[in-house]
Formats: structure tokens, C-alpha cells, sequence
């Protein structure tokens, strides 16, 4: 008796995550569409979709969740890994959202904005302790043990108000995780660390982003690229009618 197989090959994983907390998205009303038609990518739970046996092909993807302004990616293959393709998406939450802290949004328009992004200013995840620059280990303290859970951060130079992202791919220990690159700007000992919030830019240069209105300071250092210059400015999430200049 012959023994049929049946293969398959992920092609694309995709995973929500909520911009403002870090947090997968576990909201099940989720529709995805390709080139204005319905896809249908396989559930895995905590926020992750996958797409099997589907060819390799550069697209770009719509996504429509419930609670969460609409979004639009693009998928580059070739900026994914060959071996396990995954794709995060940010989304930023409604202001009309029913469930969950209300937020607060800042949006306007810049001509030649690239990309937006933010660190709260009360809400870091721990200080440098030190760091190995030959083999990118970052080590922590002030993180209470709880390690930092996200992969995106920002090193804030408080001096300077302005701070430098960074990726975290392996986290080494509670106080320690190894990062994708070596610093470029010069920081000190005991500079804080936060997570990053992303927003979205249009063709346009139509931005927003939002952050959760969970305290009573909501001060933001925004990160913006204008052009070829990368610009930082102070936001109160509180009085958010300022723009960016």
C-alpha cells in the first residue's frame, strides 16, 4: 500500500502586533485582501497568519482589523528570512475603539516625510549598564526582572533629546540581550531605554501616530525623517494640536 504525503511550505507568517503596547493583537475580525481580492491566510492564534505553499512573490497587502485603523504593507521576499518569512505589522488603534484605554493622536501633514515614530519619555524599559560593541551584547539594569519582551527600542541621549532605534535579536538574559548592530552614536552609562511606537506616513506626507492615554505625563520624544534629516521633537500626547516641524 503506497503512503501519500502531503507537504507544506510556509511561505509568509504574519503577526499583529499593537503599536502603542506592544502587545499581539488577539482581535479574531481580521480580512485581508491582495491586489483588492479576499486572501485567506490559516489562523495560528496570538495575532499570527500564515500563508502556505504560496509563490514567493513581492505584493502588497491590505489588512482590515476591527478596532485598529486599516493598513497597508508591502511584502519584499528579499528582506525576509528565506527559512522563516515573517512579516510584523504595527497597528495603530482607533480613536472610536469600544474596548481598551482611549488614546490620544497626533497627525497632520508634512511634505517629504519618510517615517514617524515615537519612545515615551516615562515609561523605559531599563538603563545601559554596558555594552559589548564585538559581540553586541547589551547589558541592563533598573529592568526588575522583567526583560524586555518587544524587539524594536530607542537608546535616548537625554542631553541631546533625540535617541537611536535599535532591533533586538536574542535576548541573552533579563539584564542582558544581543542587538542586530552596533551602536553608531556615542551614549553614556545609565542612558534609559524605551520601546518604539510606530505611526504611518503617506506619498503625501499624512501622518499619525498614537499612544495610549494611560498617565498623567504623556511625553513623547517623536522621531521623524524628513527628507534625508532625521528630526526629533518633544510631544505632550496631552496638548497634541502641535505638528511637527
Amino acid at each position: 500500500m503506497e503512503t501519500s504525503r502531503i507537504r507544506f511550505r510556509l511561505d509568509l507568517l504574519i503577526r499583529l502586533l499593537d503599536t502603542t503596547t506592544g502587545a499581539v493583537v488577539e482581535e479574531r475580525n481580521v480580512r485581508f485582501f491582495k491586489q483588492s481580492e479576499v486572501v485567506r491566510p490559516l489562523s495560528r492564534g496570538s495575532g499570527n497568519y500564515v500563508f502556505l505553499n504560496s509563490p514567493r512573490e513581492d505584493f502588497e497587502l491590505d489588512i482590515f482589523v476591527y478596532g485598529y485603523d486599516p493598513c497597508k504593507i508591502s511584502i519584499q521576499y528579499e528582506k525576509l528570512d528565506a527559512q522563516m518569512p515573517i512579516q510584523e505589522v504595527f497597528l495603530i488603534p482607533s480613536e472610536n475603539m469600544l474596548k481598551g484605554q482611549p488614546v490620544r493622536t497626533l497627525c497632520g501633514r508634512l511634505p517629504g516625510l519618510a517615517s514617524i515614530q515615537a519612545v515615551n519619555m516615562y515609561a523605559t524599559c531599563g538603563c545601559v549598564s554596558s555594552f559589548d560593541e564585538r559581540r553586541r551584547i547589551l547589558k541592563l539594569f533598573g529592568t526588575h526582572g522583567l526583560g524586555m519582551d518587544g524587539i524594536y527600542y530607542g537608546l535616548i541621549h537625554l542631553e541631546r533629546e533625540s535617541y537611536e532605534p535599535f532591533t533586538i535579536v536574542k535576548e541573552i538574559a533579563k539584564d542582558a540581550v544581543k542587538i542586530e548592530h552596533p551602536f553608531k552614536e556615542p551614549f553614556s552609562v545609565n542612558a534609559p531605554i524605551s520601546r518604539v511606537i510606530f505611526g504611518t506616513v503617506t506619498n503625501e506626507g499624512d501622518y499619525c501616530i498614537r499612544v495610549r492615554d494611560d498617565g498623567e505625563r504623556l511625553l513623547y520624544l517623536v522621531r521623524y525623517v524628513a527628507g534625508e534629516e532625521v528630526r526629533f521633537q518633544m510631544v505632550d500626547f496631552h496638548h497634541p494640536e502641535q505638528t511637527l516641524q
